[in-house]
């Protein structure tokens, strides 16, 4: 299993974030004080091989501490395949960009836009997008669960952005859930477009007596209604698409635990090959595409 969606930040922000999705889900067991080697502990004891972990700033002046945080975690940990970003009121953003992929080794950019503040179509953010498209990595957003963050990220502004940015090559993370078939749409049209599933393969549930605040559809399931978090889409085309799509569990804020989301995929109603594409190939050839011979490194 490869995960392709982790957060190891540094201590006072792992406490933030965990606090703030546990009051959404507060029967997670997940403690506010998870540290680093609790995760690589969880991630390996759940037979993980490799991951891709996610920083991304508040603040302008947090850049240049989370990237450098990320590129020490890749020395420390040489299965972790470590992205940078950016904050819109940076200056010199060029530079920030080249330092972050060619001194610092971070395979590419991540960003969500709900919690930075910001449109992907941000004048501001132009020269970080033509940067990496000349250098030639990727960039990663967080799209979809609306109306947990109050903001949307319109699949109308998505296809704007890969019209604008054609040699970019972008991973749409939670794929517009609860708007799915977006999703699969630009990735029919968009050859440079890689889908992340995750939240959306959780297997998550939540009462009905509540505000359904993760876009759950309602079901009835041995004569209870719940909400699921599910993936309300056809899944021939999982099978077609599988080499573009991806799974993580968001850990440690993640909607269930990596144990039950690795099980959830692991237990989808589709052929060997594409779960085998989405919980592990994928991700590996995404990441050799970039940086050629990482795993054999890793592996040494």
């Amino acid at each position: 299993m490869i995960d392709a969606h982790i957060h190891i930040f540094p201590r006072y922000r792992s406490v933030k974030a965990v606090r703030w999705l546990k009051r959404h889900i507060p029967s997670l067991d997940v403690q506010e004080t998870v540290d680093e080697s609790d995760i690589l502990k969880k991630l390996e004891n759940c037979g993980v091989s490799s991951f891709f972990n996610y920083v991304y700033p508040l603040s302008p002046d947090e850049t240049e501490f989370l990237n450098g945080f990320n590129h020490e975690l890749s020395r420390r940990v040489p299965k972790a395949v470590s992205f940078g970003s950016i904050h819109p009121e940076n200056e010199n953003k060029e530079e920030i960009v080249r330092t972050a992929i060619i001194d610092l080794d971070l395979i590419g950019l991540k960003f969500h836009p709900f919690v930075q503040g910001f449109s992907i179509l941000d004048e501001r953010m132009d020269e970080v997008y033509r940067t990496l498209e000349v250098l030639r990595r990727p960039v990663v957003f967080h799209t979809g669960f609306d109306r947990l963050y109050g903001a949307r990220l319109a699949p109308e502004e998505m296809e704007v952005f890969l019209k604008r940015y054609p040699g970019l090559v972008v991973v749409i993370a939670h794929m517009f859930y609860p708007h799915i078939d977006r999703a699969f749409d630009l990735l029919e049209r968009y050859e440079n477009v890689y889908l992340d599933g995750t939240n959306v393969f959780s297997g998550y549930r939540e009462p009905t007596n509540g505000e359904n605040i993760f876009d759950g559809f309602l079901v009835e399931e041995s004569g209870t209604e719940t909400y699921r978090v599910f993936f309300n889409y056809p899944l021939k085309d999982i099978e077609r698409h599988s080499t573009r799509l991806m799974v993580g569990s968001d850990y440690p804020v993640a909607m269930n635990s990596p144990e039950e989301i690795y099980e959830h995929v692991r237990m989808l109603p589709v052929s060997e090959e594409t779960r085998t594409d989405i919980s592990a190939d994928t991700a590996r050839s995404f990441v050799e595409r970039f940086k050629p011979g990482f795993f054999d490194r890793a592996c040494a």
